[in-house]
């Protein structure tokens, strides 16, 4: 089809027999009676007739029988008057209740959202399973892969809530770009918090048409800004009429007194038109660009795979005990969309953590692509903090950092997806995980018996190799050896007096983006914000230094698998020469890949939506699925 020029996002169609099963005790007045053929007359009359609108679940309403109702008299009209009504597509969504959104109501092809309504709900009256029960649970896993969830509240700390309750799969559309409170302002930390959680996801939207937050324009423009700046203009739907446009604004000013259809969508348009300026956007973009694929029709917007996950424990054989630790397996709901005929794969990362990080995105990702990944957090840190790596010292809790430790947890998950599915896994490790699962392939090399199905290191780096960063290395790596093991230093050093004897230098350009986006992922969880300790012993320096696996890879026995080493061109924390040199050093049967990715940095491109991401992940799938035809 044709790009559409005109929809409507958002209007609500009802008749005089809905409005009678209305409940008393309305906080407004009783809109008036809306139908199909009102709305389309008044907007076929002022020259903006729509080619597609979506009917949404009114919340006064005890059910959605009026949207379907919809269906039937758009049916009606074109049979009266074809010339007039043709050409308009027709869907709607419905109330998101577990026992009124059945699957048979699901099944309908124009149905193509649930609805929840939580309007001016206390954030603190949402309960953390509130939106998780079982019942809940199996209604996002009903609704079709082009089906949304629609949520409305006021508060964006409301929304919050709901959506980190919600299953990571479910695309999800959020009313009024997220707030009607424009003076709290764009920098209000839940705003803030519900874009970095949007944004993680990669599969949440903004829609319009705005005069919710404020029907003053210039108060509306910072909001609808902020997110194309934080998501991308891609994640914006303005153009919607919310029409009849029932209820006032917080001064009591009545929506209806200043909006019909047309003008309503008017304000989308000079929404768009404002917000495209301050952006360098398109305002079509803004308007209806992704409404094609989230709402209208079957798009490629998220994947046609829904992934489950589930918690388990593996044991680990640390040097002096095994104990378990706790792991994500990420995998396809449905056998015949993957894990029989694929490896499963281990995903860790480094210094601060995994599954609370980069685990759960990269688990999700490869899980879409058919893979059982198993992810984890170290010991030491978020979701296994207790299990060991972390002391009191001077009444400070200090955190251990120990590849050693790292190296026997990669061997652990190895075994148990071993065990577990049949067959060796790939490996895929991101920055510091990649020093401990060289270790770990080294190991399993040298022990002669059954080795990876493939390897993926990304922004391998030796500790060694990261003290040029500091200004004065020399000396402070003289500081750090002259402290006792278990003396407490801050895990950071960022360049201040303060920090500069901190475990882990960070260049400037990627101190501004690790607190946000890594803090978002942690938040999300309901972990620990990360970097997931305050404190790192002053032993955890000397032995990350001292760890040195790539050494080794000269007088190996057995032999390696194959390996896609990726690195990132504009990296400045972990230099593109760390790769380029590991890659030159790992001599496997098959020769190893070097995969640099241009305008790739540390960890910023790290998010569902970026291409960059999209292209790696693309690639690490690739590399997995050669190696396991070989």
């Amino acid at each position: 089809m044709a790009e559409l020029q005109h929809i409507d996002a958002h209007v609500h169609l009802f008749t005089e027999a809905d409005l009678r099963r209305v409940g008393s005790g309305l906080p407004y007045q009783l809109p008036r009676p809306h139908s199909l053929k009102v709305y389309l007359d008044a907007l076929i009359d002022a020259g903006r007739k729509p080619q597609a609108i979506n009917n949404v679940h009114l919340s006064i309403l005890p059910d959605s029988e009026n949207v379907f109702a919809s269906f039937e008299e758009l049916k009606r009209l074109q049979v009266l008057d074809p010339k007039r009504y043709a050409d308009t597509i027709l869907v709607g969504s419905i109330l998101a209740d577990p026992a009124y959104a059945s699957a048979a109501r699901l099944r309908h092809p124009q149905i193509k959202g649930i609805r929840v309504v939580l309007h001016d709900a206390k954030p603190e009256s949402i309960l953390p399973d509130a939106f998780s029960t079982p019942a809940w649970l199996e209604l996002f896993g009903r609704i079709r892969p082009d089906q949304h969830l629609h949520v409305y509240a006021k508060d964006p700390e409301a929304n919050l809530r709901l959506l980190r309750q919600v299953p990571s799969s479910v695309v999800t559309l959020i009313d009024h770009l997220g707030t009607c409170y424009p003076e709290r302002g764009v920098h209000d930390h839940s705003f803030v918090s519900l874009l970095d959680e949007a944004r993680r996801r990669g599969n949440v939207y903004f829609k319009g048409p705005g005069y919710r937050t404020s029907i003053d324009l210039a108060d509306v423009v910072p909001f609808a800004a902020q997110i194309v700046r934080v998501l991308g203009p891609e994640r914006l739907i303005l153009e919607a009429s919310d029409a009849p446009h029932v209820g006032a604004d917080q001064l009591g000013r009545a929506y209806a007194d200043h909006f019909n259809a047309a003008t309503s969508l008017e304000f989308a348009s000079r929404l768009a038109q404002a917000t495209a300026g301050q952006t360098d956007t398109q305002p079509a973009t803004l308007l209806r660009r992704m409404a094609s694929s989230v709402l209208f029709f079957e798009g490629n917007h998220v994947s046609q795979v829904t992934v489950t996950e589930r918690s388990i424990n593996f044991p680990v054989r640390y040097r002096d005990a095994e104990l378990k630790l706790r792991g994500y397996l990420f995998q396809p709901a449905a056998a015949g969309d993957g894990v029989q005929g694929l490896p499963p794969v281990v995903f860790n990362s480094g210094f601060t953590g995994g599954v609370s990080m980069y685990g759960q995105l990269v688990g999700r990702a490869l899980a879409a692509k058919g893979y059982a990944v198993l992810t984890y957090d170290v010991a030491g840190f978020y979701t296994n903090k207790e299990v060991r790596n972390t002391f009191t010292s001077g009444g400070k809790t200090v955190t251990q950092v120990d590849l050693a430790d790292q190296e026997a947890e990669i061997l652990g998950a190895v075994a148990w997806v071993r065990a577990e599915f049949g067959r060796m896994p790939a490996v895929v490790s991101w920055a510091m995980g990649s020093v401990a699962s060289l270790a770990a392939v080294v190991a399993l090399a040298n022990a002669g018996g059954e080795q990876l199905c493939a390897y993926v290191p990304m922004s391998y780096t030796r500790m060694d190799s990261l003290q040029a960063l500091r200004a004065d290395a020399k000396a402070i790596h003289a500081a750090l050896l002259a402290l006792g093991d278990k003396e407490p230093v801050p895990p950071f050093d960022t360049g201040t007096e303060a920090t500069r004897l901190g475990f882990y230098p960070l260049d400037p350009e990627t101190q501004d983006y690790v607190d946000r986006q890594l803090g978002a992922y942690t938040d999300a969880g309901g972990v620990e914000r990360w970097p997931g300790c305050v404190f790192v012993s002053a032993g955890s320096y000397r032995e990350c230094v001292g760890f040195d696996p790539e050494s080794a890879l000269p007088k190996v026995v057995g032999h390696l698998p194959p390996a896609l080493i990726v690195h990132g061109t504009e990296n400045t924390l972990h230099m593109p020469e760390e790769s380029r040199r590991l890659h030159s050093a790992y001599r496997s049967t098959v020769p190893s890949k070097l995969l640099m990715i241009e305008g790739m940095e540390h960890g910023q491109q790290m998010s569902t939506d970026n291409p960059i991401f999209q292209d790696l992940v693309d690639s690490i799938d690739q590399h997995i699925r050669q190696c396991a035809a070989a």
